[in-house]
């Protein structure tokens, strides 16, 4: 009888106090988030979504720490497996960066939780892979999911409009039309291409757009996920190195470009001291937010034949993962479920990025470098022409590419240099 004198006196006083509100029950919990948004078109973005993330979730504090990604990459090995670590961090992915916290346990499989929230739906399936690897970390593009990203990536022909329209320039449809353009261009005195190789990875870009003229997607996939047969020692890549040789003979990239870094080439473009910059769309939203919409374009890279498209480097942006240690692994989820989803779009398509979560095109404006930019990548994963980021599998490549582009090594040592790196690995 006290047994259920007891219980009926816990149901009295259930019934009598009042529920506490949901703020008031809310622990204060401060939710760890690394990232890489570092430029200022990006800050606000990522702030407002953290300020909205906050508003919904009383009691929540996002404390937000922002590094460059190579420091990412350096750090987080280490800060992954502190409980002081962050909660939620973005993820260079390949087997330097995701694979190694994978195969240190560092990284929590988001299988569930995609479920949960239905990320699988947000991009294709074989973006997907890209933030995929086996439970123990050894093999790239299989297995559990370990990140999602918020933007997808393209390279692809910055140019300026006015310097087309000043020496009648049509965008180039083949590799020729490129290359007879760019003579057009330093028989006039001006330099086609913006390039700055002292960071070391943007020189990856000008070999990759031309490695994908000369390759095979499956040829590349076998490289960069280490299948049976992969290799970097191809025809394609030897071609590709040889013409990239030729390029700096014929001074198509800017004097002095391996004392140039990445900023200071943005300035030499938008200052139009060179035609064209071969980069990636994530400088859309600075290039929008310095000179407007206008005055530049973007072009695919050309392949050796019209109408087809070369493969580009790109893929999906950094990724958004949790520490598996977090004690906030559900609070996590829900913040990366923010920053990836239709909200993130909106506020990324705003600032002139392309989020890989899709877009009302209705809100396209045709001769605009957004379109322009939209239209690019629609093509190139239209016709499943989107590459990869060589370093993800080869880590040294950034410094293979160096040593070419400074005609150290021949083509053929090059490919010979990356193989053994990659052989090594």
């Amino acid at each position: 009888m006290k047994l259920k004198h007891s219980l009926i006196l816990i149901l009295i006083v259930a019934l009598i106090i009042p529920a506490l509100p949901a703020a008031a029950q809310d622990e204060e919990v401060t939710l760890v988030v690394w990232d890489n948004w570092v430029r200022d078109a990006e800050q606000e973005m990522i702030e407002t979504l953290n300020a909205e993330f906050e508003a919904a979730h009383p009691g929540v504090t996002i404390q937000r720490e922002v590094y460059a990604t190579d420091d990412l990459t350096d750090i987080l090995p280490l800060e992954l497996s502190s409980d002081s670590g962050p909660d939620v961090a973005m993820i260079n992915q390949g087997y330097t960066g995701m694979g190694a916290l994978v195969q240190a346990g560092l990284l929590l499989p988001l299988n569930d939780y995609a479920d949960q929230y239905d990320w699988w739906s947000r991009y294709a399936e074989g973006l997907h892979s890209r933030n995929s690897f086996s439970e123990d970390g050894t093999q790239f593009g299989v297995g559990n999911l370990y990140g999602v990203s918020n933007t997808a990536e393209v390279v692809g022909v910055y140019y300026h409009r006015d310097i087309f329209e000043q020496y009648g320039l049509e965008i180039p449809q083949t590799l020729d039309e490129m290359e007879a353009l760019m003579d057009t261009l330093v028989a006039d005195g001006v330099t086609p291409i913006a390039f700055g190789s002292l960071d070391g990875w943007p020189a990856i870009h000008e070999f990759s757009v031309l490695q994908g003229v000369y390759t095979m997607l499956d040829e590349l996939d076998a490289f960069m996920y280490r299948l049976e047969g992969g290799t970097f020692d191809t025809e394609a890549n030897l071609q590709a190195a040889q013409k990239l040789v030729d390029w700096v003979g014929k001074d198509y990239f800017t004097p002095g470009f391996a004392g140039l870094d990445y900023d200071t080439t943005t300035s030499e473009f938008l200052a139009g001291n060179a035609a064209m910059w071969i980069t990636g769309n994530w400088m859309t939203g600075t290039i929008v937010e310095e000179v407007g919409e206008e005055p530049i374009g973007f072009f695919p890279f050309p392949s050796d034949e019209a109408g087809v498209p070369a493969i580009v480097p790109g893929g999906v942006g950094l990724a958004y993962g949790i520490r598996a240690g977090s004690e906030h692994a559900d609070l996590a989820a829900e913040y990366i479920d923010l920053i990836t989803g239709p909200r993130a779009a909106e506020l990324l398509f705003e600032r002139g990025f392309f989020p890989a979560t899709a877009i009302d095109t209705s809100l396209l404006t045709e001769g605009t470098l957004t379109a322009d930019m939209f239209n690019v990548w629609s093509a190139v994963s239209g016709a499943n022409a989107v590459g990869h980021w060589l370093d993800w599998t080869a880590p040294n490549i950034d410094a293979n590419i160096q040593e070419l582009m400074g005609e150290a090594v021949s083509p053929e040592q090059f490919v010979s240099d990356v193989e053994a790196d990659y052989v090594s690995e």
